[in-house]
């Protein structure tokens, strides 16, 4: 540990502090086996800092690891504006319903293939917006959720409402992480 001390004084590094459960590792399910740790630190040099006055950290509920993620917010924004054209995304084919509003949209459209096909497109973008503004709020529910279990006693039946709300919680947490490796294959 006194190495690691010396190696952040040596670069310069400061802790950020965090906000959140004081926690960041967590091992044991049982309550008598269960050890809790603030193992994971966001730090960064004085010149970072001055450049992102306004930032957070915040140790956010943990599903498939036993380290909590951490997340870095900073009020700077980006001010480039995309128009948007259509694209299929991949976290779509995830969404339980979307097979069938492929099939209810094609179903319905008039016309031949290319005007089925814009149908198609329009209908999918309207379903899209609404299964995006669906998925934020169902994983904040089940990030709520888990935050709260977390912090409550464990007991047989907490334990399987956590690993439940897990197993949830990362089904969500996989359609982020289709939707941004398809953001990086853009840009690569």
């Amino acid at each position: 540990m006194e190495a690691f001390r010396t190696v952040l004084e040596d670069c310069n590094l400061r802790d950020l502090g965090f906000s959140g459960r004081w926690f960041s590792w967590e091992r044991g399910n049982l309550p008598e086996t269960n050890i809790r740790e603030r193992l994971d630190r966001g730090v960064a040099m004085e010149e970072w800092i001055s450049l992102l006055l306004d930032f957070q950290i915040r140790h956010m509920s943990h599903s498939f690891s036993d380290h909590c993620p951490l997340l870095i917010t900073t009020k700077q924004e980006d001010k480039r504006r995309f128009a948007r054209g259509f694209q299929f995304e991949a976290w779509w084919v995830l969404e339980e319903s979307f097979y069938s509003e492929v099939k209810r949209i094609w179903g319905t459209a008039k016309g031949d293939v290319l005007s089925k096909m814009e149908s198609l497109k329009k209908g999918l973008t309207i379903w899209a917006d609404k299964m995006q503004k669906n998925k934020k709020g169902r994983k904040m529910v089940l990030i709520s959720k888990l935050g709260s279990l977390e912090e409550s006693e464990r007991n047989d039946e907490n334990l399987m409402e956590l690993i439940d709300t897990k197993i949830h919680l990362n089904f969500e947490i996989e359609k982020d992480e289709r939707y941004w490796e398809q953001r990086v294959r853009l840009i690569g």
